[in-house]
């Protein structure tokens, strides 16, 4: 029969690290409210017309899609295509929008729902026309800050069984098509071609 006595400290030390149910669920709650806020700091830069305030919101290698499928990667081209909006065709807009959903992918990585829509200078409501689905995806840098990696926008036009939203559709794109080939060849025509 031996006697033999078991340390029990490294257990004790590894329980100590383990965060307590109550404490990761503080941490998870306000990671999910950090996340959350991205998507108002990212409105209060629209609404600021601050395109340097609406792209700070990203990692420096970020990625926008814009709702007609436009690709700006990082801040240096998001910052100011949205200031040139900002100043022209956007100037005294708001965006408004609510956060629907925010999964955990990781205690790192985040991914939010939400659904925007844009109150046109002079107006005191959100034109429907331009209502949006945002996917935005979020990661936690250096520091414990969060940042988006990527926005994704895309404007809420659903098609349906009507023949109607059908034909819509369809001229939309016949229209994109025109635009695209009218672009085409005023390009080769400046090229000299």
């Amino acid at each position: 029969m031996t006697n033999e006595h078991t340390d029990h400290s490294a257990t004790n030390n590894l329980d100590r690290t383990m965060p307590t149910r109550q404490e990761a669920a503080a941490n998870d709650s306000a990671d999910e409210a950090a996340v959350r806020a991205l998507y108002q700091q990212l409105m209060d830069g629209w609404n600021q017309g601050s395109g340097e305030a609406f792209a700070a919101v990203f990692t420096e290698d970020g990625d926008l899609v814009g709702f007609d499928g436009t690709h700006f990667k990082g801040r240096q081209e998001i910052a100011p295509f949205h200031q040139q909006l900002f100043d022209k065709w956007l100037k005294g807009s708001r965006l408004v929008g609510q956060v629907k959903d925010v999964r955990f992918l990781s205690p790192d990585i985040a991914v939010m729902h939400a659904v925007g829509g844009t109150v046109m200078r002079g107006k005191s409501e959100p034109t429907p026309e331009r209502d949006s689905i945002q996917t935005l995806v979020a990661t936690r840098q250096e520091g414990d800050e969060w940042r988006l990696a990527a926005f994704q926008n895309t404007r809420l036009h659903p098609i349906n069984n009507s023949a109607i939203t059908f034909l819509i559709w369809t001229l939309s794109d016949l229209l994109w098509k025109v635009f695209r080939l009218i672009k085409q060849r005023i390009g080769r025509h400046r090229q000299g071609g």
